[in-house]
C-alpha cells in the first residue's frame, strides 16, 4: 500500500476512533447524569448534549499540540494567571478563558500541564514549581489560579502548602470538592481520590480555603453531580451556579467568562475571602448518601 493511502487510513481511523470516544463519552455521561440532577425538558438535554458534543469536538483532537504549545496562552503585565486542567485532559480547554482574560488586560495567562493520573500530592508539587517558575519568570509575588475539575482538587492541594504567600485568587469550575458519584472504574492514583467518600477528600473537608475563592458550577453537570458536589461557601468561598452547561461546555459558556474575569479582575475589596465558620465540617451532599 503506497504511503501516502496508509496516511489516509490512519488518519480516518483516528478521526474514527475520536468521534466513537467522544460519543461514549456524551452519551453516558448525560444518562448517568440524570438520576443526580433535576429533571428538565427532553429538548434541553438534547441541546446541552449537542453542545458538549461540539465542544469536545473541537477541542479533543487538539491536545496532543497542546502538550507542545500553549504555554502562556495569553501575554500581560499584571497578577500572572495559571490555569489547571482536569481528568485526562491539558490545557486547550482554556482557550477560550484565557482569551477572555487577555481583552480585559489581565493576566498573562499560563497553562499547566500535568499527568492526570498521579496523586494529588504529586499534581501540587508540580504545580508549586510551575508557579515558581512562573512568579520568577515575570518578577510577581504571586499567582492567581483558575481550574476546572480535578484541577480545583490540585489547586486546592497547592494552596493549603503555599497559602496566600504566593496565591491571591483561586477559582475553581465543575470541581467535585465533595467527590464524584460514579462508582464504575476510572485510571489513576488521583481517580480514588477524588471518589465521593474518600479518605482523603474527608480529611480536606474541614479545611478553610485561605484566600479569595469563586467556585463556578453547573445546575446539571453531566461529570460532577449533584450541584452541592462543587459547592465552597462552607469552606469560606463564594458560589456561583450557571445553568444547565456540561462539563466541558462550561469553559467556554460566555456567563462562565464573565465571571471568572471579573473575579479575577476586581478590586481587592470586592472579593475579600468570606469568613468560614470554625471547625468548618463539608457534610456530603444529601444525593450522595448511600451512592
Amino acid at each position: 500500500m503506497p504511503s501516502g493511502s496508509l496516511l489516509v487510513h490512519v488518519a480516518a481511523y483516528a478521526v474514527l476512533a475520536v468521534a466513537a470516544g467522544i460519543f461514549v463519552y456524551v452519551a453516558g455521561s448525560f444518562a448517568l447524569m440524570r438520576a443526580h440532577v433535576d429533571a428538565r425538558p427532553a429538548m434541553r438535554h438534547l441541546v446541552e448534549a449537542l453542545r458538549e458534543t461540539a465542544w469536545a469536538a473541537l477541542t479533543q483532537p487538539l491536545v496532543p499540540l497542546f502538550y507542545l504549545v500553549g504555554r502562556r496562552l495569553a501575554r500581560g503585565r499584571g497578577t500572572p494567571v495559571v490555569v489547571v486542567h482536569g481528568y485526562t485532559q491539558n490545557r486547550v480547554d482554556f482557550l477560550r478563558v484565557a482569551r477572555g482574560l487577555a481583552r480585559a488586560g489581565l493576566g498573562p495567562v499560563y497553562g499547566f500541564n500535568y499527568p492526570w493520573f498521579a496523586s494529588m500530592h504529586d499534581s501540587a508539587q508540580r504545580l508549586a514549581r510551575f508557579c515558581d517558575d512562573v512568579r520568577r519568570e515575570t518578577g510577581e509575588a504571586r499567582v492567581d489560579l483558575v481550574a476546572h475539575s480535578l484541577g480545583g482538587l490540585v489547586a486546592m492541594e497547592y494552596l493549603h502548602d503555599a497559602g496566600p504567600g504566593r496565591v491571591r485568587r483561586l477559582v475553581t469550575i465543575a470541581s467535585p470538592h465533595a467527590g464524584i458519584a460514579w462508582r464504575g472504574p476510572i485510571v489513576g492514583a488521583a481517580a480514588a481520590q477524588m471518589r465521593h467518600g474518600s479518605a482523603f477528600l474527608v480529611e480536606r473537608a474541614s479545611r478553610a480555603v485561605p484566600v479569595p475563592c469563586l467556585s463556578v458550577y453547573s445546575s446539571h453537570d453531566n461529570v460532577v453531580h449533584p450541584p452541592a458536589t462543587s459547592m465552597l461557601g462552607k469552606r469560606g468561598a463564594r458560589d456561583h451556579a450557571v445553568a444547565h452547561v456540561g462539563h466541558l461546555a462550561i469553559l467556554f459558556d460566555p456567563e462562565v467568562v464573565r465571571v471568572v474575569v471579573d473575579f479575577v479582575g476586581a478590586p481587592d475589596a470586592a472579593v475579600e475571602r468570606v469568613a468560614a465558620p470554625s471547625a468548618v465540617v463539608l457534610e456530603p451532599p444529601r444525593e450522595l448518601v448511600g451512592a
